[in-house]
């Protein structure tokens, strides 16, 4: 792949990619074993998570997204250091997400603006009711062209956290302080100030943020984008479709 161009995307394009890890996981495993793809930091970080099934799969997910950078960049990626937060790509100008969970892993890649990726298999969680109330709220305030899942409330709870987690990604602060911002965490200021500070949030003029839906649901997941500017485009990808195109 080295030496390949891409045509420069235009402003606010992001490319989503979606990862089986229980189909792929071998695969990518096997891959890094043969390639040496992951840097010697993300070598290091692997080697420090306890149980076999954990770590593979931290590493297929990992392997996967040098595979999309490398397709994107058409050169193998080095990772510099930290901006706002975020790890970002020596010599790239442009920001990538990652998430997975249990067996699912997304990414997304952007050339120009911020962008933030969330997935979550369906789990419960153990949460007051008080709080999943107040995330949910923020949700909803957050993405209301597409409503909350009404009649599954693992899958509503869910939906509402994954697109706090991918703002919260995108912005490079994390999901414990965006839900500090918004008043969810110790004592809050009451549903109407989440609803209303989650939306002065994602419209505001200087920095707007666009939410959109992620279809994952053959995983019996959900996932979401968050971009800043909001993106024009997105394009999906099953990673299952083309590994072998990537060199995997």
């Amino acid at each position: 792949m080295a030496g390949r161009t891409r045509a420069a995307a235009p402003p606010g394009d992001t490319d989503v990619w979606v990862v089986d890890l229980s189909a792929l996981g071998t695969r990518l495993v096997a891959l890094e074993r043969d390639r040496h793809l992951l840097t010697e930091a993300e070598i290091a970080r692997a080697s420090r998570i306890t149980g076999e099934a954990h770590r593979n799969d931290w590493i297929a997910a990992h392997v996967a997204l040098h595979l999309v950078l490398m397709e994107h960049l058409g050169r193998p990626v080095h990772f510099g250091g930290a901006g706002a937060g975020k790890p970002r790509v020596s010599g790239w100008n442009g920001e990538f997400s990652l998430s997975h969970s249990a067996g699912l892993a997304v990414i997304a890649v952007r050339d120009q603006g911020r962008v933030g990726i969330d997935a979550e298999v369906r789990r419960p969680v153990r949460l007051s009711t008080e709080r999943r109330h107040l995330i949910e709220i923020a949700g909803v305030a957050a993405h209301p062209e597409a409503s909350l899942p009404a009649d599954d409330a693992e899958v509503r709870f869910l939906t509402a956290w994954t697109r706090l987690e991918a703002i919260g990604k995108m912005r490079g602060t994390g999901i414990g302080a965006l839900l500090e911002t918004l008043g969810i965490v110790a004592r809050g200021p009451g549903t109407d100030a989440v609803a209303e500070r989650t939306r002065q949030l994602v419209t505001d003029e200087a920095q707007p943020i666009g939410i959109l839906g992620i279809d994952v649901g053959r995983f019996d997941a959900v996932a979401a984008l968050a971009t800043s500017p909001p993106a024009a485009t997105h394009e999906l990808h099953d990673l299952a479709t083309e590994i072998a195109r990537l060199g995997g």
